[in-house]
């Protein structure tokens, strides 16, 4: 094959006016789109870190957020455990004071029963006591015993006689009820009287009665005020000392 210079040269040139032409009709533009895309990378790239820092920012700001409220549900917890701690150690008082006013209320019922009980086994006991002396009394006493104690409470007729002279209304007579366990004869009611005439200067008026229930001695009556010098009332008097001293 036969080398031309000037096929070469035609060649050249017909590439530089190629070139040429590329470059006017297609570099250009290219450029300005390639410019155009950097252009918008870069903006995309910008908005792209502007976005990763708001990203960053509102995740900063929840965590800071979440933090807020996991300290407040905290807070919460911790408060609504004393509030419950506080409520059930109300209830718990309350429980503990209704409990200790249901035991006060049983420990007095059973005081009450208790003192009831006891003072009614006091009484049975004095009771008993009161009847085995009555008893005892009974069979053993006679009517030399009765006389002795009668003659014995002639004694107290001083005694009497202050009270007659304070209970005595003006000049109306004085009645006296002479209660024995014994019949009394002519002659003790009369001793009596005089005995207790030569103390008073009032009227006196006597009346007598039996009681085998006082087993000896006698009983004095004047208006509302006993007398009691009878066995009998040694008995009840001696009940009353038992039972004061139980």
């Amino acid at each position: 094959m036969k080398f031309n210079i000037w096929t070469l040269l035609l060649q050249i040139i017909n590439f530089a006016v190629l070139l040429f032409i590329l470059k006017r009709l297609l570099y250009k533009p290219i450029r300005e789109i390639m410019e155009k895309r950097r252009s918008l990378i870069s903006k995309n790239l910008e908005e792209i870190e502007i976005a990763k820092r708001e990203a960053e920012e509102l995740k900063e700001k929840n965590q800071k957020e979440l933090d807020r409220f996991k300290e407040m549900h905290l807070e919460m917890s911790e408060k609504m455990k004393e509030e419950v701690a506080e409520e059930k150690k109300r209830l718990l008082s309350e429980t503990d004071k209704e409990a200790a006013m249901i035991i006060e209320k049983e420990k007095a019922l059973f005081d009450s029963e208790k003192s009831r009980f006891e003072e009614k086994l006091k009484d049975m006991a004095v009771e008993t006591v009161g009847l085995f002396a009555a008893n005892l009394l009974t069979d053993i006493t006679d009517e030399v015993l009765h006389r002795a104690i009668y003659r014995k409470s002639l004694n107290e007729t001083v005694s009497i006689v202050s009270d007659i002279k304070r209970m005595a209304k003006g000049d109306e007579p004085v009645k006296i009820h002479i209660i024995s366990a014994y019949p009394m004869n002519e002659n003790e009611i009369v001793e009596l009287q005089r005995t207790l005439e030569s103390q008073y200067t009032g009227k006196l008026t006597l009346r007598t009665s039996i009681d085998k229930n006082l087993i000896s001695g006698i009983q004095v009556r004047i208006y509302d005020s006993v007398y009691d010098f009878s066995l009998a009332g040694q008995i009840a008097s001696l009940k009353i000392k038992i039972k004061e001293n139980m």
